[in-house]
């Protein structure tokens, strides 16, 4: 007898992380500003009917987009925990995730693992494979 497992239905509503980061600290009162980036990922994910819980916010203000830094990490460290509390991971644009292709194919990959897609706003919800 197969035993029974839990699938995700497509009738429920996808559950997502945002991630912003912006590269100076002058950023923050500029166009591309950490509250401007969680702002435009919410009204995204409020227009596809995504749920988006507080604690599922990770920022890095002021950070390289070279590395994985500090609220990157903490992202990463919760997608491998099961159950997992996100699904997709929301960003606005593929720089804010890093600006090195190597890196953000290495997040992406890492991602994927877990059962997370990259998904971003200013892009019309295209993913990383996109």
């Amino acid at each position: 007898m197969k035993k029974k497992t839990a699938h995700k239905t497509r009738s429920q509503p996808e559950r997502c992380a945002i991630y912003a980061r912006t590269g100076t600290v002058k950023q923050a009162s500029e166009d591309n500003s950490i509250a401007r980036q969680v702002a435009t990922c919410k009204r995204f994910a409020k227009r596809k009917g995504w749920i988006v819980r507080e604690d599922s916010i990770f920022t890095d203000s002021g950070m390289s987009g070279l590395r994985v830094n500090s609220g990157l990490k903490d992202l990463l460290c919760i997608a491998a925990v099961n159950p997992k509390s996100f699904d997709v991971l929301l960003c606005t644009v593929i720089d804010r995730i890093a600006r090195d292709t190597d890196l953000a194919y290495r997040i992406h990959t890492t991602l994927k693992k877990c059962g997370v897609e990259i998904r971003f706003a200013e892009l019309g919800g295209s993913s990383f494979s996109s």
